[in-house]
């Protein structure tokens, strides 16, 4: 199933003590990976600059053919695909960058490594705006064949997978947990779905729990696997903007959302418009053209006869719209206005919002 070669990658990564760095020089040092099964235990003089004599006797001790293919027989019966910078399903793309992982644990649909992907990332505490524009542009994208890459993060990555999903489309998460230990634990049955459907992938090891200086540091692969990546809502110090950097460092292009220029949500998308660091989307043909694909997206609409009383609340929401304004408009009472507006959101003619707060579906 694994090369000699990718073996040799899986038995480097089996050491927290090792860095990226370190991984990647004591790599180097071999002519190819695979030499590191024979000619390892005569190397520590050259390689004792990177290593410990204790951590390269552990290393020496674990250089075990039986312990390694008892390893990868687990991680095989967790269903979890490994894939190495060596394997033809790494996303060729990432090979140009020097901070590349040199493992990605999987579990779904590993040919999406390498198709044409779009990141969704901002802010984990979204405004009503910002989860309406997330989710639009991410059925938009996700509709006409783009892949949804996130993090799983809460907010505007919970709602960029879950929009890629319902409209049949396909999504990436990336995690900056291992797959024992998903983070946050709402969003379980989200993670087993797009396992389903699409493709989870972390660099970290099963066992690896969630830590805050993993997150910035996986942020790099969810701007690596894209040809773009989209800021639908963020602010000025928010996480996100690590994100950006990597995109800016590899050459990525960027979106960004526009909003309220008194909005402390939109300070980060707004500056990278105003500095421009970024193209500015409005509408998902923006980003659609940019890919060169049409929008295939079609909302469903009901053919319901409204009555009269209806045609009045829908002509009253105007955007996001506040009950007691429509209530203003309308003149109808409050108990008949809450049936109707109920109604209306269970035919899908609606949509209820934070806040009470309404919106045309």
């Amino acid at each position: 199933m694994y090369t000699k070669n990718e073996k040799a990658i899986i038995w480097i990564d089996l050491f927290d003590f090792l860095t990226l760095k370190k991984q990647q020089a004591i790599l180097d040092f071999f002519d190819e990976p695979s030499c590191v099964f024979d000619e390892f235990k005569n190397s520590f003089e050259s390689l004792k600059d990177i290593v410990t004599k204790q951590q390269f006797d552990k290393m020496l001790y674990s250089l075990d053919e039986q312990y390694l293919n008892s390893h990868i027989l687990n991680l095989d019966s967790q269903k979890i695909k490994v894939v190495t910078y060596l394997s033809d399903d790494y996303p060729q793309k990432m090979l140009n960058y020097p901070d590349r992982p040199i493992i990605l644990y999987c579990r779904g649909d590993v040919s999406l490594l390498n198709s044409t992907c779009l990141s969704i990332v901002g802010t984990r505490k979204p405004t009503i705006y910002g989860k309406n524009i997330t989710e639009k542009l991410a059925k938009g994208v996700a509709s006409s064949g783009i892949t949804i890459v996130s993090g799983l993060a809460d907010g505007v990555d919970t709602i960029s997978h879950s929009s890629a999903l319902a409209v049949g489309g396909k999504t990436i998460a990336v995690m900056g947990s291992g797959f024992f230990d998903i983070y946050p634990k709402r969003n379980f049955e989200l993670e087993k779905k797009i396992e389903e459907f699409g493709l989870v992938i972390t660099e970290y090891k099963p066992e690896v729990g969630p830590a805050s200086w993993h997150y910035p540091v996986r942020n790099r692969i969810i701007a690596g696997l894209s040809k773009a990546v989209l800021i639908t809502e963020a602010s000025l110090k928010s996480g996100t903007m690590h994100t950006r950097d990597y995109a800016l460092d590899y050459g990525i292009d960027i979106f960004a959302v526009p909003g309220e220029i008194t909005s402390f949500a939109s300070s980060g998308t707004n500056n990278l418009i105003k500095s421009c660091q970024s193209s500015m989307v409005t509408d998902v043909e923006d980003i659609l053209n940019f890919y060169n694909v049409s929008n295939k997206y079609k909302p469903v609409v009901k053919n319901l006869q409204l009555s009269i009383e209806q045609q009045a609340v829908l002509n009253a929401i105007d955007g996001e719209t506040h009950f007691d304004d429509i209530q203003l408009k309308t003149k109808i009472d409050t108990k008949t206005l809450l049936t109707l507006l109920t109604t209306m959101e269970l035919n899908g003619i609606i949509k209820k919002m934070n806040g009470n707060y309404y919106c045309k579906n």
